[in-house]
């Protein structure tokens, strides 16, 4: 699976180049977000690519999560399909990982929540 990253400041932002997440690439997608997730303490994941998610994929977000939140970080998702949003209300995900409308307003999120400056 292939990702396309930048840092901006603080946050790390990755665009999902994949169209679906599920039992087919999870483990995959597992293996190579790992060390990115390593990188950095604020991560932003730009979905705009993805248009199918299974349960699979749903764990995949929470095992971020765990992951960022055992060392006080924060995971934030952008650009997610309508689909994927009613998904995510579904089971409840939306409670704990924020969705936001675009890139500025996920890095806005942050800036908010660290009082920082702000992101374009």
């Amino acid at each position: 699976m292939k990702f396309k990253s930048e840092n901006i400041d603080d946050v790390l932002v990755i665009r999902v180049l994949a169209d679906a997440l599920d039992a087919g690439n999870v483990m995959e997608f597992k293996s190579e977000i790992a060390p990115l997730l390593e990188a950095s303490n604020k991560m932003a994941l730009d979905m705009s690519r993805v248009k199918f998610m299974d349960s699979s994929g749903v764990g995949a977000m929470l095992s971020c999560l765990r992951t960022l939140h055992a060392r006080n970080g924060e995971i934030r998702l952008f650009n997610v399909k309508d689909q994927l949003v009613q998904l995510f209300k579904l089971v409840r995900l939306d409670r704990v990982i924020d969705i936001h409308e675009s890139r500025k307003a996920a890095l806005k999120a942050f800036r908010e929540q660290t009082g920082g400056r702000e992101y374009d």
